[in-house]
């Protein structure tokens, strides 16, 4: 289908809203501050740096540094900057520059990124789900569910006390009601008013839409694939199977994430597109990320320094002349 730029805006910012509610979701975009964006603005970028990704950066943090990376631009960019996408994280603004909805569509890792006009995708049952399934969430209901507590405090005390001052009548055992104020609507019975608050039913929308989206989230994803390492590529696997150290399925790391084996692959046009772990019996990958088993360690990408120690010199070459026969991965062009 065609998507317009509306359409992928709000299925941008719905799939952000749902992924807020799993538990591997990252927890700086679960409650989101500018100093905690920035972090995972580096983190993301030192995970995954696709070049499909550079102009938005570029629009966003400014020009990359002579190296082509923009971990010195994301470092020194102010905190402050990051407010106004805060705010269109929590809901509080109504509209936003394109920069903010693409630099969450980068950190969320949205496949279908960047918005290009004209663009004609297929989207997945899930993602029409998400974009035509909830006509009813409204940008601002995040926001309104913060301010009510506050709100609500207020209306129910005062009630009772306007009650008590203008009650003449003596009662015995006779609750005194409260009267919600608000000219929103009211329904009367005999001496007994109600009359429906805009804020309860700001929550009860809230509600039924929080209901709505989780349970189109668990009809979809209950039997989602996953994924595990086998050594050299990902395999996908149903996530009911028995299988250690299995992960969510990232249908780029599965595509494009592969240890290479063979490595007389390894050119000097590989320098700053291959990553390495280790110093002494490095392995070497096409893409950069955290290690498929050291989950807590990132794999460094491939500098000159490293290709010419190991593969710029006759002795090298032997050091490095390993070959899997049955596998020969390209470097640049890792796809299944």
């Amino acid at each position: 289908m065609r998507l317009t730029h509306p359409a992928y805006i709000k299925l941008v910012f719905r799939t952000y809203q749902l992924l807020r509610s799993t538990p591997e979701f990252s927890p700086a975009l679960k409650q989101p501050t500018p100093a905690s964006i920035r972090k995972e603005c580096l983190t993301v970028y030192k995970e995954r740096p696709h070049r499909k990704d550079e102009p938005v950066l570029r629009s966003f943090f400014g020009p990359a540094a002579s190296n082509n990376s923009f971990l010195t631009a994301i470092e020194k960019f102010p905190t402050d900057g990051f407010r106004a996408f805060v705010n269109y994280l929590k809901g509080k603004a109504v509209k936003t520059d394109d920069k903010n909805v693409e630099l969450l569509a980068w950190l969320i890792d949205f496949p279908h990124r960047p918005y290009r006009y004209g663009m004609d995708i297929m989207l997945s049952e899930k993602e029409n789900a998400i974009l035509n399934g909830v006509d009813h969430i409204d940008e601002n209901v995040s926001q309104e569910i913060e301010e009510v507590n506050d709100d609500d405090e207020a209306i129910l005390d005062q009630p009772h006390e306007n009650a008590l001052e203008n009650h003449t009548e003596p009662t015995v055992h006779k609750q005194i009601p409260i009267d919600y104020i608000n000219p929103v609507g009211e329904i009367k019975s005999g001496k007994n008013v109600l009359i429906i608050d805009k804020k309860w039913l700001i929550i009860g929308v809230a509600l039924f839409v929080s209901i709505l989206s989780v349970g189109i989230y668990w009809r979809y994803d209950k039997s989602a694939n996953c994924m595990y390492w086998t050594g050299d590529h990902y395999e996908k696997i149903d996530c009911a199977e028995d299988i250690n150290d299995k992960v969510v399925f990232n249908e780029d790391r599965w595509k494009n994430f592969r240890k290479i084996t063979d490595l007389s692959t390894i050119t000097e046009k590989s320098i700053g597109v291959v990553h390495y772990f280790g110093n002494k019996n490095r392995e070497f990958f096409t893409s950069g990320g955290k290690h498929p088993i050291e989950t807590t360690r990132y794999l460094r990408v491939m500098t000159r320094y490293i290709w010419e120690k190991e593969f710029g010199s006759k002795d090298s070459l032997k050091r490095g002349s390993y070959i899997n026969n049955n596998k020969n991965f390209q470097i640049t062009n890792t796809k299944k």
